[in-house]
């Protein structure tokens, strides 16, 4: 009897406890759908909760699919499954783009407007329009437009392919290894290699097929255009290739995101790595129409032009780069304004250095191939730059001379001699006898008259000095060459021509030398020196070479030939 009411009372128990159990269920149950309802207006109040509502509900560890669904509203026709699907795949396709959603840019006011349209909506990408949240029934959520597109943006994201792959790839291959999937560490490997083997076949298309048509043109510049965009150009297909595919390694959104960055930017690159090779085109044809005139000044330009479109297709690339990647670049520009004192002081040597090329450009001192010397170079013109002007030194070196220092020194331009001078001054033996010295002065002269590289009618050729050891012949002429070994040159034939003509007159050049005479004893008889001669005798010579006297020569001694006086003095 005690057993049976026992086992009464528990029955009752039991099932008052799932009873209740059933109704807590039930209350629960209700609870949750409650608390959905009543918390769908706070979550989706403005723009701000709307993206973390979407994204957040989705993130691992705190995936609440009816939270997320509630973003996809206005899909009427679709199931809740459907929305869900919808949603991963938007979050899939940021994710893999590399779209970060910066919370605290996102406007927190219920009734936001948007600027342009007016209307109540925001774009949560300006690279990605097609997303937007719009205001419905004072809930704001991803707009009709959206949720159409979605297939389509998906499919643009992802390769068929690729998808088609992850559902037949064995289940071990989705397993992780420091955050990444094994198929993705193969992936990305044969997605590396994929790129070099596009950018070795477009090298190779380009080289064996391309080249090939330009090289039967008769012009030159075809050659240097497909010479200097080859490199650039297959730089720009392989990073192209990676920036359109590397959305289906479907790696972290963290990743992404800094990889679609350095592939822009890598892309940004190559189209400035091609501009700026392309100004090496452009010089190359301006110094071919440049070769062509007589004027030295253009030719100075185009090095100049050539360096001034370069610096400025960096800049502009390096501006463009920035600003394509959020970089405020008006206010960056501001700030170094700001600092523009420091920065004059520190670059003044700089700037003395450009404004020191442009008085050489105006001024013109000397050009591209002029032989120059300064008080600390000399060489030939090679190029003027912003900063320095280049000379090749005789020896084959170059130097920088700063464009400041050639705009305050003195500068000798040889180039610019319309004559190159030479003078020197022979030095003959004193046992040189007159008719020696004035056949070796006049055989001087017609050498001079038989050269058509010397000026005939500026050169002085004279017996001009009585030195310490030597007779000195004083030689003066101008050579008629353009270059300096032209002029080299002839003043080797020039010489060699003097050195026959001392061997035929048969006089000896001097050099410093002592003699010293052992004079007789003088208690023999002193060394007597010349003629014996009375005092008469010697005041007759002095008569002799007066005005009319016998051996008076004013006008030097004569050689004669055949009758004829020899007389190749200048025609001045």
């Amino acid at each position: 009897m005690l057993y049976k009411t026992c086992l009464r009372i528990s029955i009752v128990i039991v099932t008052l406890f799932l009873t209740a159990e059933g109704t807590f269920a039930q209350d629960a149950d209700t609870l949750s759908r409650a608390e959905i309802s009543s918390t769908t207006s706070q979550l989706l109040l403005n723009p701000r909760r709307s993206a973390h509502t979407f994204m957040h509900w989705q993130q691992e560890g705190h995936k609440r699919p009816e939270l997320v669904i509630q973003t996809m509203q206005l899909a009427d026709e679709q199931s809740d499954e459907q929305k869900l699907e919808l949603a991963q795949k938007l979050k899939k396709v940021l994710d893999s783009r590399g779209l970060l959603i910066e919370y605290d840019e996102i406007p927190n006011d219920p009734n936001y407007t948007d600027s342009l349209s007016g209307l109540h909506q925001y774009i949560l990408f300006s690279s990605l329009p097609e997303v937007y949240l719009v205001k419905d029934n004072n809930q704001w959520v991803f707009s009709k437009a959206t949720i159409q597109s979605i297939p389509e943006i998906y499919s643009d994201t992802f390769s068929i392919f690729v998808d088609l792959v992850l559902d037949r790839i064995p289940e071990s291959l989705h397993n992780e290894w420091l955050g990444i999937q094994i198929w993705q560490y193969i992936a990305i490997f044969t997605w590396i290699l994929l790129g070099f083997i596009f950018r070795l076949l477009f090298e190779y298309i380009f080289k064996n097929y391309v080249q090939r048509i330009t090289a039967k043109t008769k012009t030159g510049w075809d050659d240097r255009l497909l010479h200097e965009i080859e490199k650039p150009f297959s730089f720009l297909f392989m990073m192209g290739f990676y920036l359109l595919t590397y959305t289906n390694l479907q790696l972290s959104v963290n990743v992404n995101y800094y990889l679609s960055l350095a592939l822009e930017i890598a892309v940004s690159g190559s189209f400035i790595w091609l501009i700026y090779n392309l100004v090496n085109v452009l010089s190359g044809y301006l110094s071919e129409l440049t070769s062509k005139t007589e004027s030295q000044l253009d030719d100075q330009l185009v090095p100049l032009i050539r360096k001034t479109l370069k610096v400025f297709v960096v800049i502009l690339g390096v501006i463009f780069v920035l600003q394509n990647n959020g970089i405020n670049v008006t206010s960056l520009l501001a700030g170094l304004g700001l600092g523009g004192l420091a920065f004059a002081l520190a670059a003044r040597d700089t700037l003395a250095n450009f404004f020191g090329s442009i008085t050489i450009f105006m001024d013109k001192p000397f050009q591209v191939g002029d032989l120059i010397k300064t008080s600390n170079a000399e060489g030939v013109v090679e190029e003027i730059g912003f900063r320095s002007t280049r000379l090749r030194t005789l020896y084959n070196s170059v130097i920088s001379v700063p464009n400041s220092n050639l705009a305050v020194t003195e500068i000798d331009n040889l180039g610019l001699r319309e004559y190159r001078r030479l003078k020197m001054v022979l030095n003959l033996t004193y046992n040189t006898t007159p008719q020696q010295m004035e056949a070796f002065v006049e055989g001087i002269k017609a050498i001079i008259r038989a050269n058509e590289h010397i000026k005939q009618d500026n050169y002085e050729v004279h017996f001009n000095e009585y030195g310490a050891h030597s007779l000195d012949v004083l030689v003066y002429l101008f050579f008629d060459v353009p270059g300096w070994s032209e002029e080299l040159q002839q003043r080797h034939n020039f010489l060699l021509e003097i050195y026959r003509l001392a061997d035929e007159v048969g006089v000896e050049f001097a050099f410093p030398t002592q003699t010293l005479h052992i004079d007789s004893v003088f208690s023999d008889a002193p060394r007597k020196v010349g003629k014996e001669r009375t005092e008469d005798e010697l005041a007759g010579t002095v008569y002799a070479f007066g005005p009319d006297g016998e051996l008076a020569r004013p006008g030097g001694i004569t050689l004669h030939k055949d009758g004829e006086e020899i007389n190749l003095n200048s025609t001045k």
